[in-house]
Protein backbone atom coordinates (compact mmCIF):
# COMPACT_ATOMS: atom_id res chain seq x y z
CA UNK A 1 0.00 0.00 0.00
CA UNK A 2 1.11 3.56 -1.02
CA UNK A 3 2.28 5.15 2.05
CA UNK A 4 0.78 9.09 2.16
CA UNK A 5 2.32 12.51 2.88
CA UNK A 6 0.64 14.60 4.69
CA UNK A 7 0.08 18.21 2.62
CA UNK A 8 2.63 19.86 4.78
CA UNK A 9 5.33 18.79 7.64
CA UNK A 10 5.88 20.96 10.26
CA UNK A 11 9.34 22.11 10.37
CA UNK A 12 11.27 19.19 12.33
CA UNK A 13 11.04 17.44 9.36
CA UNK A 14 11.89 20.24 6.44
CA UNK A 15 15.11 20.76 8.29
CA UNK A 16 18.08 20.45 6.07
CA UNK A 17 20.22 17.71 7.96
CA UNK A 18 23.30 18.45 6.04
CA UNK A 19 25.54 15.15 5.07
CA UNK A 20 23.59 11.49 6.19
CA UNK A 21 24.59 10.33 9.06
CA UNK A 22 27.23 6.95 8.21
CA UNK A 23 24.86 4.87 10.48
CA UNK A 24 21.42 5.40 10.32
CA UNK A 25 18.23 3.60 10.93
CA UNK A 26 14.62 3.44 9.99
CA UNK A 27 11.59 4.20 12.20
CA UNK A 28 8.75 1.70 12.52
CA UNK A 29 7.04 3.36 9.01
CA UNK A 30 3.43 3.30 10.81
CA UNK A 31 4.25 5.72 13.08
CA UNK A 32 3.19 9.14 11.69
CA UNK A 33 3.24 7.56 7.83
CA UNK A 34 6.30 8.77 7.36
CA UNK A 35 9.94 7.57 8.13
CA UNK A 36 12.16 9.38 10.67
CA UNK A 37 16.10 8.48 10.62
CA UNK A 38 17.98 7.79 13.77
CA UNK A 39 21.41 8.41 14.59
CA UNK A 40 22.84 5.53 16.49
CA UNK A 41 23.62 7.58 19.61
CA UNK A 42 20.72 9.41 20.00
CA UNK A 43 17.46 7.89 21.10
CA UNK A 44 14.77 10.22 19.88
CA UNK A 45 14.32 13.42 17.94
CA UNK A 46 15.54 16.26 19.41
CA UNK A 47 14.92 15.31 22.29
CA UNK A 48 18.83 16.02 24.07
CA UNK A 49 18.68 19.35 22.04
CA UNK A 50 19.76 22.56 24.08
CA UNK A 51 17.65 24.19 23.10
CA UNK A 52 14.19 22.26 24.59
CA UNK A 53 10.81 23.39 23.56
CA UNK A 54 8.93 25.27 26.35
CA UNK A 55 5.24 22.78 27.11
CA UNK A 56 2.33 24.25 24.74
CA UNK A 57 0.02 26.55 26.52
CA UNK A 58 -2.71 25.59 28.26
CA UNK A 59 -4.90 27.29 25.45
CA UNK A 60 -2.95 25.61 22.95
CA UNK A 61 -3.78 21.90 24.41
CA UNK A 62 -7.15 22.51 25.22
CA UNK A 63 -7.86 23.37 21.68
CA UNK A 64 -5.92 20.81 19.63
CA UNK A 65 -5.14 18.46 22.39
CA UNK A 66 -7.88 18.36 25.41
CA UNK A 67 -8.41 15.97 27.43
CA UNK A 68 -11.12 12.91 26.29
CA UNK A 69 -12.19 9.36 27.60
CA UNK A 70 -9.24 6.82 26.87
CA UNK A 71 -11.20 4.87 23.81
CA UNK A 72 -11.35 1.28 26.12
CA UNK A 73 -10.86 3.17 29.35
CA UNK A 74 -13.72 5.53 29.84
CA UNK A 75 -12.85 5.50 33.78
CA UNK A 76 -9.18 7.15 32.44
CA UNK A 77 -8.65 10.54 30.77
CA UNK A 78 -5.87 11.77 29.04
CA UNK A 79 -4.77 14.35 26.95
CA UNK A 80 -5.36 12.83 23.42
CA UNK A 81 -4.96 14.86 19.62
CA UNK A 82 -7.71 14.11 16.70
CA UNK A 83 -5.19 16.53 14.85
CA UNK A 84 -1.51 16.17 15.59
CA UNK A 85 -0.50 17.48 12.50
CA UNK A 86 -2.05 21.04 13.54
CA UNK A 87 -1.07 20.51 17.11
CA UNK A 88 2.35 20.04 15.83
CA UNK A 89 2.53 23.24 13.49
CA UNK A 90 1.21 25.25 16.05
CA UNK A 91 3.22 24.37 18.74
CA UNK A 92 5.98 25.38 16.64
CA UNK A 93 4.58 28.07 16.06
CA UNK A 94 3.79 29.25 19.55
CA UNK A 95 7.32 27.96 20.33
CA UNK A 96 8.94 30.25 17.11
CA UNK A 97 11.24 26.96 16.69
CA UNK A 98 11.84 23.35 15.55
CA UNK A 99 9.69 21.00 18.35
CA UNK A 100 9.83 17.18 18.18
CA UNK A 101 7.31 14.82 17.18
CA UNK A 102 4.57 15.06 19.55
CA UNK A 103 4.42 11.35 20.72
CA UNK A 104 2.78 12.47 23.80
CA UNK A 105 -0.53 13.79 22.07
CA UNK A 106 -1.69 10.39 21.22
CA UNK A 107 -2.90 7.49 23.08
CA UNK A 108 -1.14 4.86 20.83
CA UNK A 109 -3.50 1.82 20.79
CA UNK A 110 -1.01 -0.61 22.56
CA UNK A 111 -1.02 1.73 25.73
CA UNK A 112 -4.88 1.80 25.78
CA UNK A 113 -5.00 -2.02 25.50
CA UNK A 114 -2.59 -2.12 28.32
CA UNK A 115 -4.05 -0.32 30.61
CA UNK A 116 -7.65 -1.95 30.02
CA UNK A 117 -5.96 -5.32 30.94
CA UNK A 118 -4.61 -3.80 34.27
CA UNK A 119 -7.76 -2.32 35.21
CA UNK A 120 -9.61 -5.69 34.62
CA UNK A 121 -6.40 -7.99 36.28
CA UNK A 122 -5.68 -6.04 38.99
CA UNK A 123 -4.10 -8.77 41.37
CA UNK A 124 -0.94 -8.73 38.63
CA UNK A 125 -0.28 -5.08 40.41
CA UNK A 126 -2.36 -5.08 43.75
CA UNK A 127 0.61 -3.59 46.22
CA UNK A 128 3.40 -3.77 43.94
CA UNK A 129 5.90 -1.22 43.01
CA UNK A 130 5.51 -0.36 39.52
CA UNK A 131 8.16 1.91 36.79
CA UNK A 132 6.62 2.10 33.00
CA UNK A 133 9.28 2.61 30.70
CA UNK A 134 8.75 5.63 27.62
CA UNK A 135 5.36 6.31 29.14
CA UNK A 136 4.15 9.08 27.06
CA UNK A 137 1.05 10.40 28.16
CA UNK A 138 0.84 7.63 31.08
CA UNK A 139 -2.13 6.11 30.35
CA UNK A 140 -0.77 2.52 31.38
CA UNK A 141 1.02 4.10 35.11
CA UNK A 142 -2.54 6.02 35.84
CA UNK A 143 -4.55 2.25 35.54
CA UNK A 144 -1.96 0.27 37.54
CA UNK A 145 -2.26 3.04 39.77
CA UNK A 146 -5.97 2.56 39.67
CA UNK A 147 -5.83 -1.15 39.56
CA UNK A 148 -4.23 -1.02 43.20
CA UNK A 149 -0.34 -0.67 42.71
CA UNK A 150 1.54 0.87 45.52
CA UNK A 151 3.61 3.13 44.03
CA UNK A 152 4.06 3.90 40.04
CA UNK A 153 6.77 5.39 38.23
CA UNK A 154 6.06 7.55 35.12
CA UNK A 155 9.88 7.22 32.95
CA UNK A 156 10.21 9.08 29.71
CA UNK A 157 12.97 10.80 28.49
CA UNK A 158 10.85 13.65 27.24
CA UNK A 159 10.64 16.04 29.25
CA UNK A 160 7.14 17.41 27.09
CA UNK A 161 5.72 14.03 27.70
CA UNK A 162 6.22 14.25 31.04
CA UNK A 163 4.83 17.30 31.53
CA UNK A 164 1.78 15.95 30.08
CA UNK A 165 1.85 12.71 31.85
CA UNK A 166 2.04 15.02 35.03
CA UNK A 167 -0.78 16.32 33.80
CA UNK A 168 -2.69 13.23 32.78
CA UNK A 169 -2.29 12.22 36.66
CA UNK A 170 -4.10 14.99 38.14
CA UNK A 171 -6.61 15.09 35.59
CA UNK A 172 -7.32 11.33 37.24
CA UNK A 173 -6.48 11.84 40.24
CA UNK A 174 -3.65 9.74 41.23
CA UNK A 175 -0.50 10.05 42.70
CA UNK A 176 2.39 9.24 40.59
CA UNK A 177 6.17 9.30 40.69
CA UNK A 178 7.99 10.64 37.85
CA UNK A 179 11.61 10.77 36.38
CA UNK A 180 13.44 11.45 33.60
CA UNK A 181 16.46 8.94 33.86
CA UNK A 182 17.53 7.12 30.97
CA UNK A 183 16.77 3.61 31.82
CA UNK A 184 18.44 2.07 28.78
CA UNK A 185 21.47 3.76 29.86
CA UNK A 186 21.62 3.60 33.93
CA UNK A 187 20.07 0.16 33.75
CA UNK A 188 18.22 0.91 36.79
CA UNK A 189 14.51 0.99 37.77
CA UNK A 190 15.03 0.99 41.94
CA UNK A 191 13.19 -1.40 43.49
CA UNK A 192 10.17 -2.01 41.07
CA UNK A 193 8.62 -5.31 40.50
CA UNK A 194 6.95 -5.06 37.79
CA UNK A 195 7.74 -3.47 34.14
CA UNK A 196 5.64 -1.80 32.03
CA UNK A 197 6.03 -0.99 28.26
CA UNK A 198 4.14 -0.55 25.22
CA UNK A 199 4.51 1.32 21.74
CA UNK A 200 7.92 1.66 22.80
CA UNK A 201 9.59 -0.88 19.86
CA UNK A 202 9.90 1.37 16.82
CA UNK A 203 13.57 2.10 16.11
CA UNK A 204 16.35 -0.70 15.99
CA UNK A 205 19.14 0.28 17.98
CA UNK A 206 16.57 1.71 21.16
CA UNK A 207 14.53 -1.38 21.22
CA UNK A 208 18.06 -3.92 21.16
CA UNK A 209 19.39 -2.22 23.77
CA UNK A 210 16.48 -2.06 25.75
CA UNK A 211 15.92 -5.95 24.97
CA UNK A 212 18.82 -6.86 26.69
CA UNK A 213 18.19 -5.15 29.45
CA UNK A 214 15.01 -6.95 29.97
CA UNK A 215 16.71 -9.82 29.77
CA UNK A 216 18.61 -9.20 32.62
CA UNK A 217 15.92 -7.78 34.78
CA UNK A 218 13.68 -11.04 33.45
CA UNK A 219 16.80 -13.14 35.67
CA UNK A 220 15.98 -11.34 38.94
CA UNK A 221 12.19 -12.23 38.46
CA UNK A 222 10.74 -8.95 37.80
CA UNK A 223 7.43 -8.94 35.74
CA UNK A 224 7.53 -7.35 32.20
CA UNK A 225 4.59 -6.92 30.40
CA UNK A 226 4.81 -5.40 26.90
CA UNK A 227 2.17 -3.90 25.08
CA UNK A 228 2.53 -4.62 21.31
CA UNK A 229 1.01 -3.06 18.05
CA UNK A 230 2.78 -4.93 16.11
CA UNK A 231 6.05 -2.77 16.15
CA UNK A 232 8.54 -3.71 13.86
CA UNK A 233 11.38 -4.34 16.49
CA UNK A 234 8.94 -6.12 19.51
CA UNK A 235 11.51 -8.58 21.55
CA UNK A 236 10.66 -12.02 20.02
CA UNK A 237 11.58 -13.82 22.94
CA UNK A 238 9.01 -13.52 25.40
CA UNK A 239 7.37 -16.23 27.45
CA UNK A 240 3.37 -16.05 26.55
CA UNK A 241 1.08 -13.59 25.06
CA UNK A 242 -1.80 -13.05 27.57
CA UNK A 243 -4.16 -10.96 25.40
CA UNK A 244 -4.67 -10.03 21.73
CA UNK A 245 -7.62 -7.84 20.12
CA UNK A 246 -7.47 -6.21 17.28
CA UNK A 247 -8.19 -2.53 17.48
CA UNK A 248 -9.33 0.40 15.75
CA UNK A 249 -6.48 3.30 14.98
CA UNK A 250 -6.60 6.51 13.54
CA UNK A 251 -5.75 5.72 9.39
CA UNK A 252 -3.70 9.14 9.43
CA UNK A 253 -0.78 8.34 11.80
CA UNK A 254 -1.11 4.53 11.71
CA UNK A 255 -1.40 4.07 8.04
CA UNK A 256 -4.31 1.57 8.37
CA UNK A 257 -8.14 1.42 10.28
CA UNK A 258 -7.22 -1.40 12.56
CA UNK A 259 -3.55 -3.16 14.42
CA UNK A 260 -3.28 -6.29 16.41
CA UNK A 261 -2.39 -5.63 19.97
CA UNK A 262 -1.08 -7.98 21.91
CA UNK A 263 0.11 -7.82 25.82
CA UNK A 264 2.99 -10.08 26.59
CA UNK A 265 4.56 -11.56 29.65
CA UNK A 266 8.38 -11.07 29.00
Amino acid sequence: MEEKVPPSRPMTLQRDLGNSPSRCELIDSGTFYWRIMFWEDRISPMIQSPLLPPVPSPQLLKELCPFRPVTGCPEIQARNSQAVFALWEAWEKEAGQQCPVPFWAVVWPAARVLARFLLDQPDLVRGREVIEIGCGGAVASIAARKAGACKVTANDIDPIALAIARQNGAQNRVSLQFDSHNRIETGSIGQAQLILCSDFFYARSESLALERLLAGWRDRSITILIGDGGRAFVPADYREALWEEWVNVDSDLEGREKRAVRILRY
